[in-house]
């Protein structure tokens, strides 16, 4: 009884690998294996070395990663609390002493809601640049004449049973990459 399941399960693993991996390849009819191979590898290096130089520090909710003050506490000033004390010397401002903001292990932390708006908008900012990198490869090989094509649940089962950067892959989606048919049949629409 547990031979039959655990084939079973086995089965549904496989085929859930099967089913993962990319859903388009890229080719270009004519192209030699070498020239294919160099311009993958020119255009990986392009998009992976491309920098975004947006940091989110002016979008809604964002935070920029800097403290530059003290907090200051609802009815009170910057110069009621001894932060300013070298703007007027003088002032009463600077008889009063300079308050702590201490009182506790955790009141000098930041609050949750903050910490939880930073990691947000640290996660956008990686997944907006790995976008803008996916931007530049797809640029970068339409500028050399490559063409996006769908693969088919075939050709995706059959890769997904070479392992990545293997010889044997590179093979298959070359072949599949210069075959006309393949990229008139094939071929994606480019998003707008």
């Amino acid at each position: 009884m547990k031979a039959p399941l655990l084939v079973a399960f086995a089965a549904i693993a496989l085929s859930a690998c099967a089913a993962r991996g990319p859903a388009t390849a890229w080719g270009k009819e004519g192209v030699s294996m070498l020239d294919y191979r160099t311009d993958s590898g020119q255009c990986a290096v392009v998009a992976a070395t491309y920098n975004p130089q947006e940091n989110g520090a002016n979008t809604a909710g964002g935070v920029n990663g800097q403290n530059a003050s003290i907090p200051v506490r609802p009815g009170e000033n910057a110069m009621t609390t001894g932060i300013n004390k070298d703007i007027n010397p003088g002032s009463a401002a600077n008889q009063e002493p300079a308050r702590s903001n201490s009182g506790g292990s955790y009141r000098d932390s930041d609050n949750a809601d903050f910490v939880q708006r930073a990691i947000t908008q640290q996660r956008a900012q990686e997944m907006a640049a790995q976008r803008a990198r996916t931007g530049v490869l797809h640029s970068c090989l339409v500028e050399r004449g490559y063409t996006e094509f769908a693969l088919t649940a075939d050709q995706k089962n059959a890769l997904a049973k070479l392992p990545p950067g293997s010889d044997a892959r590179r093979a298959y989606l070359y072949k599949l990459g210069t075959d006309p048919a393949v990229l008139a049949t094939q071929k994606t629409v480019p998003a707008q």
